[in-house]
């Protein structure tokens, strides 16, 4: 009844006795205001278009919706007169009030995250969580157009919904499970966009967060998308999380040949230099294992985001090749070999006369060893027994490793061949201080008959070192056939000894060169 009243009551107003009962003034302004405010909001669109301005599409949902919604409700109700509870009405109302609900949804969705300013903003909010506010907002908007335009009960309503809300619940278990996954990520906020995470196998970039599933771009710029429902059952790492920092590893081995902490200098030379690693915290470089075939060494290195670890690890392994052959450092192949009993895996090593013929000045110790060494020889030949072992050996040390104790018997003299030697003593308070810094062809320790007496200092490896070795007495006696050198010797350790003495009576600033 009330739709075929609303058509006849139209068809009374179209026709030549009905003309006369048009409100003229309505129909004049809707006829004048309608084009009029379309040419204002289209040069405003415009406007904001070459601008650049966020208010822009809010603009063009005014002009295409709300105001032909708005003429068409004007037009039903004012110029036609059409009563409010008509279904023509009723129709035209709800279309406007549809319409002016987009365009609030529009201006909202512009007003927090058009600009370019809110570009961040977009990406901290998550699409699930902008889909969730734009439903409940329709939801809110479809009821009160329910209510107060059609003049029903929302109850009733509201209680078929939720006996169909039961129905597609038991349908659908799966993908509303996804949704409430999708709910449960958002309100714990485990991850957000732009995050790098590991989940279900995938290293990738978090670009996406809907109601199904969570979108991953991988590292190969491959898609790959996971179930909500499995990201909060199943555990996974958040690399972004809690500073953007990623620290990486890398594990690589090296000959046996090689002294670990040689190496493991020669791998922070590396780290130290390779643009895009940072400092804090520094890299380190660690012993990880003995192998069959090399020392096997770890690697840590940090990068600013998880975007350098490719390109920074890249240039990383690459330096390692030049430094390697560069520094004469072996990175064996896993290979088996074969040698014969005098054959030896290893590189050859420098004798002790080849490290005494290094220095000039030990010449006439290394003559006096090799006569030493060929006489003895001879006598145990003639003696039927083997020659007693030598009394000069090759040793080598740590960086940071005692050589010598304090107050441990003097009973050999050693020549420093590489590598940097402290010699320490404690001052009038007790502090230890470096009284004399030895380098390559100096020497420590006694070269006289009369040995065994407490050492005044701590000897200490500040680098790694290779020297000899050579009993105190068999030192003293090849130094007969050079008295100079002997006296040097004999004048040095009566100094060092002075000098430690004086430190101990009273105190030196710290820090200070002793000389």
């Amino acid at each position: 009844m009330n739709g075929s009243a609303g058509i006849n009551g139209l068809n009374s107003l179209l026709g030549p006795s009905g003309m006369s009962q048009v409100p003229l003034l309505p129909a004049a302004l809707l006829a004048i205001g309608f084009p009029l405010a379309l040419l204002i909001v289209t040069e405003m669109l415009n406007s904001s278009a070459r601008r650049g301005g966020m208010l822009a599409p809010t603009l063009r949902v005014v002009r295409n919706l709300v105001l032909p919604a708005l003429a068409a409700m004007l037009f039903v109700t004012e110029v036609w007169q059409v009563a409010p509870d008509q279904t023509a009405s009723r129709v035209v109302r709800t279309l406007f009030w549809v319409s002016l609900l987009v365009c609030l949804l529009t201006l909202t969705n512009d007003a927090l995250f058009g600009g370019r300013h809110q570009a961040s903003m977009r990406e901290r909010v998550p699409k699930l969580f902008r889909d969730l506010a734009r439903v409940t907002l329709i939801s809110i908007g479809a009821a009160l157009i329910y209510q107060h335009v059609w003049q029903q009960e929302i109850g009733g309503a509201l209680t078929a919904l939720g006996l169909g809300s039961i129905v597609v619940g038991l349908a659908l278990q799966e993908p509303l499970g996804n949704i409430v996954s999708g709910l449960m990520l958002l309100l714990e906020r485990p991850l957000a966009i732009g995050d790098w995470i590991i989940a279900d196998g995938t290293t990738g970039k978090v670009i996406e967060i809907n109601w199904r599933s969570v979108h991953i771009e991988s590292i190969l710029h491959e898609m790959r998308i996971i179930p909500n429902v499995v990201l909060y059952k199943e555990s996974f790492s958040n690399l972004s999380r809690p500073t953007e920092a990623r620290t990486d590893t890398y594990d690589i081995g090296f000959s046996y040949d090689h002294p670990p902490n040689v190496v493991k200098e020669a791998m922070l030379g590396i780290l130290r230099t390779t643009p895009g690693v940072i400092t804090d915290p520094a890299p380190e470089v660690h012993t990880l294992n003995y192998g069959d075939f090399s020392i096997s060494y770890r690697m840590y290195f940090t990068v600013a985001r998880q975007e350098d670890v490719l390109p920074v690890r890249d240039a990383i392994l690459s330096r390692i090749w030049y430094v390697a052959r560069r520094e004469s450092l072996q990175i064996p192949f896993p290979i088996q070999m074969e040698y014969r009993p005098s054959e030896s895996p290893s590189l050859p090593q420098p004798t002790v006369e080849e490290l005494l013929d290094r220095f000039p000045r030990y010449r006439h110790v290394r003559d006096a060893m090799l006569e030493s060494l060929a006489s003895n020889q001879a006598a145990a030949a003639a003696a039927g027994h083997a020659a007693p072992p030598p009394d000069a050996r090759i040793v080598t040390y740590a960086a940071g490793e005692e050589i010598h104790g304090r107050g441990a018997p003097v009973d050999r003299f050693a020549l420093v061949a590489e590598g940097n030697v402290d010699l320490l003593t404690l001052d009038a308070e007790g502090a230890e201080i470096v009284v004399a810094s030895l380098g390559p062809g100096d020497f420590h320790g006694d070269a006289t008959v009369s040995t065994g007496r407490p050492s005044d200092f701590r000897v200490v490896a500040r680098t790694d070192v290779v020297q000899v070795s050579i009993d105190a007495r068999t030192a003293a006696h090849w130094l007969q056939g050079s008295s100079g050198l002997a006296a040097e010797i004999g004048d040095t350790y009566v100094q060092r000894r002075k000098e430690a003495q004086r430190h101990r009576q009273r105190s030196v600033p710290r820090g200070s060169d002793p000389g």
